[in-house]
């Protein structure tokens, strides 16, 4: 169905051949993608990302924590294959890494905790903690990884951007992260967009498995455009987006047609539902 047919059912639903009044006029795209979005989760779209996780080798396994008194500055130098480094500080200071794009600054006050900076390293690379007070540089790894791929996060796991692969990611979807093709059994988190693995994970080939935003439409896209939803689904959107239209001129045509919409949505889901069909269907709390 295009957008143009939509509208065309959503006035013969107002009584009309067309939707003449402006406010509902200039208001039927943006209940359109409010509906999409609300039927969206019944079938989401979803893909795929797929990564290769290396376990980095650390370059500083022997290093100790340092203790900085005040007015000190304290120098680390990187091994000269260092990719990306994390370090670990308490207290008040600040943390300068210098390599070959120049001098990168992390100012940190923690109090009773702690913070981690992490950053790719081009060249040779140096850190220094800096700073009036005194402060602890309590762990530093040196990676022979490339930050592209990912850094160690605070927790020392591998953190790979999934988010920054598709930016119309929405959320991890299961089974999550598959490995060699099949659901990944081992230990990993998802947040913020990112998949998180140990560094010991096994080297290979990982995919991320994720529910893609629900598609938008806009004027530009013209009366000619496809609604970007499964069929099933689009038969229940006249109801639904003239609920919507007519919800502050006329509350009680606006009410009736979203419970035809319940109506329709209640039978959606209960067909849905039959043990010989292998949909996953995620609830709403109707």
């Amino acid at each position: 169905m295009t957008v143009g047919e939509l509208q065309a059912e959503v006035a013969y639903l107002g009584f009309e051949t067309r939707l003449n009044d402006e406010p509902i006029r200039r208001g039927f795209i943006p209940a359109l993608n409010r509906g999409i979005a609300e039927l969206d989760v019944f079938l989401p779209r979803t893909a795929r990302v797929t990564f290769y996780h290396r376990p980095p080798a650390d370059l500083l396994p022997s290093f100790s924590p340092i203790r900085k008194s005040p007015g000190e500055i304290v120098t680390v130098s990187l091994p000269d294959t260092t990719r990306s480094f994390s370090a670990r500080v308490s207290g008040s200071g600040t943390l300068t890494l210098r390599d070959g794009s120049g001098d990168a600054s992390f100012p940190f006050s923690t109090g009773r905790r702690t913070a981690t900076f992490c950053r790719g390293v081009t060249g040779s690379g140096t850190l220094c903690l800096s700073g009036d007070g005194e402060c602890d540089l309590l762990s530093v790894r040196a990676l022979d990884h490339d930050a592209a791929d990912g850094l160690f996060d605070e927790t020392g796991m591998l953190a790979y951007r999934v988010r920054d692969a598709r930016p119309d990611f929405g959320s991890f979807a299961p089974p999550f992260v598959e490995y060699r093709g099949a659901p990944y059994a081992g230990e990993y988190r998802t947040a913020d967009g990112m998949l998180l693995l140990p560094a010991t994970a096994p080297e290979g080939e990982y995919t991320a498995v994720i529910r893609l935003l629900p598609p938008r439409l806009s004027e530009e896209d013209g009366s000619d455009a496809e609604i970007p939803l499964d069929g099933s689904l689009i038969a229940m959107l006249p109801e639904l987006i003239a609920s919507f239209l007519w919800l502050d001129d006329a509350p009680d045509k606006a009410r009736f047609y979203y419970e035809a919409y319940l109506r329709k949505n209640a039978a959606f889901r209960a067909s849905h539902r039959r043990p010989d069909r292998d949909l996953s269907v995620r609830g709403n709390g109707w």
